[in-house]
């Protein structure tokens, strides 16, 4: 029987070139780092004025100075004024003594940069030391539509207090904070009367503000503590309508699902709190335990598809639209383990994209049992990548940190998922899972770079696996194949309609090590791999 169209398919998507070891050498022990003065806790009493896009605030910082003369630098909004620095001295209570501390103020050099607060060292001694830092000001930077197409990226802002919300991130640098400090934090957030408060952790106890403790009146104070240290600290409020359910996972963990909606949409709670336990479900057996007391779906008042740890901020547009699909819903709960609880350096490399889009845009779709949806999948990365990254715009994966546009999201969401695909091919089934699952466990509250991941593979799966990721993750471009023969032969004796193909694949450019695989397709559309 004659063979009809030979097609090359890639499900693995095998995309850079070997390398030499002098190009980017992620696997290289980093340079020791001297210990830095770091922030270990905050203590936060934050009052918001949206209609003043105005917050004041105090915050009593838990302070690490591990080294004798070092000073303490911390940044904070340049719209932000500082209005006493003091040194607590011994309990950490409220009564405890205190006197003001001298402090100098640099301005960055840029309007929008975060200013820095330096405090000297002849004032501070070394180990905890606590700082009472009061501060009141402006957070206005209204959210803008993107510079670039908006499926890629939600709307721009560095944070925003208004009438129509409440949105402060670590860009806002709406409190005190020191570059590489993972922190606990306790918050008494005041916000008026009928305003919802929503950040990470837990809630606490919300109740009326006590008379003379709030700048204007009504307002309610709610309490939230964040357990977990983490590298930053996003609050949200607006004037939500909240449901909750307190549900058991498969495994037996018990987690609070929530939803915080406005009002025409809380008729979706159900909806998003079904969605959310579909997934936890999914994913608690592949990646360990969830790392959170909760999980919240929080609706925006701007365009966002943000996953914070223990909650996703989601724009109203899409929240209407029913946005609990895998790719949407499913990959900001993947985000809970990768990127909120294993933290990830992401001016050197941001590997969590990719894997979370690996988990959720496509995985999810195997786990299912639908292969076609699947493959399907692979297919729209592949011609993702294709379309959007000409051979003179491309760049190692490694060197990827965040998307700006489609051709970053090619590289570092699209490509670097396949990749991860093809590690899995490469290690096996087994060991892929349970490497996934040593390195949650393993950074979980820790930073983990490329170098990271590179050593807990190679481990689990006892290989040296060094060439994989200088081929794959250090090196741009992608295999250029050519199916240049391919001849059918009966094989004698054989049953009838038995045949062996022999095809000449060339390989352009630059070499590649990796398996191929052929899916033959014969008259009557029948198919082999």
């Amino acid at each position: 029987m004659p063979i009809g169209r030979r097609i090359v398919s890639f499900p693995c998507l095998l995309f850079a070139a070997l390398l030499c070891h002098e190009s980017l050498g992620i696997a290289c022990a980093a340079d020791p780092l001297p210990p830095r003065v770091v922030i270990k806790h905050h203590d936060l009493f934050v009052q918001i004025i949206p209609d003043q896009h105005a917050l004041v605030a105090k915050d009593r910082l838990t302070i690490e100075v591990p080294q004798q003369k070092a000073p303490i630098r911390f940044s904070l909004a340049p719209t932000l004024q500082i209005d006493r620095i003091a040194l607590v001295q011994g309990s950490t209570g409220t009564e405890s003594p205190m006197h003001d501390v001298p402090f100098e103020m640099e301005r960055g050099s840029a309007p929008e940069s975060a200013q820095e607060v330096r405090i000297s060292s002849e004032v501070v001694g070394t180990g905890l030391v606590t700082l009472d830092v009061q501060y009141h000001g402006i957070i206005n930077d209204p959210p803008r539509d993107p510079r670039h197409l908006r499926f890629v990226t939600p709307s721009e802002t560095a944070g925003h207090i208004g009438s129509e919300g409440v949105y402060v991130s670590s860009e806002s640098s709406w409190y005190p904070d020191v570059p590489e400090s993972l922190s606990t934090y306790a918050l008494l957030v005041a916000v008026p009367t009928g305003w919802t408060v929503v950040t990470q952790g837990k809630v606490g106890e919300s109740r009326a503000c006590p008379a003379g403790l709030c700048v204007s009146d009504p307002m309610v104070v709610t309490e939230w503590a964040v357990m977990q240290p983490s590298e930053a600290l996003t609050l949200v409020a607006n004037t939500f309508v909240a449901t909750f359910r307190d549900w058991t996972a498969k495994t037996g963990q018990k987690i609070r699902l929530s939803t915080y909606l406005f009002p025409d949409d809380a008729n979706l709670a159900e909806e998003y709190l079904d969605a959310t336990a579909r997934y936890l479900d999914a994913y608690i057996p592949l990646l360990g335990p969830y790392p959170f007391e909760k999980f919240a779906v929080v609706e925006n008042f701007f365009a966002s598809g943000l996953g914070m740890p223990s909650f996703t901020l989601l724009g109203s547009g899409i929240i209407k639209r029913h946005y609990v699909q895998p790719y949407a819903l499913g990959h900001e709960i993947v985000h809970s383990w990768i990127g909120n609880a294993v933290f990830n350096h992401a001016e050197r490399g941001n590997w969590v994209e990719g894997l979370t889009t690996y988990l959720a845009n496509y995985y999810w779709h195997e786990l299912m049992g639908d292969q076609a949806q699947a493959q399907d999948q692979r297919r729209l990365m592949v011609q993702g990548y294709n379309l959007h990254v000409p051979p003179e715009r491309d760049y190692p994966v490694a060197r990827f940190t965040q998307k700006i546009d489609e051709h970053d999201n090619a590289i570092g969401y699209q490509k670097a998922a396949m990749l991860f695909h093809l590690l899995r091919q490469e290690v096996g089934e087994e060991t892929f899972w349970r490497a996934l699952k040593h390195l949650v466990a393993q950074y979980r509250g820790r930073h983990a770079e490329w170098r990271h991941l590179e050593r807990v593979f190679a481990e689990e799966s006892g290989r040296d696996l060094r060439w994989f990721f200088a081929q794959w993750i250090e090196q741009d471009g992608a295999p250029m194949l050519s199916l240049s023969e391919a001849v059918a032969r009966s094989v004698s004796g054989a049953p009838a309609q038995k045949f062996q193909l022999e095809a000449t694949i060339i390989q352009s450019n630059k070499p590649f090590r990796f398996p191929l695989q052929l899916r033959v397709r014969m008259e009557g559309d029948r198919e082999q791999m």
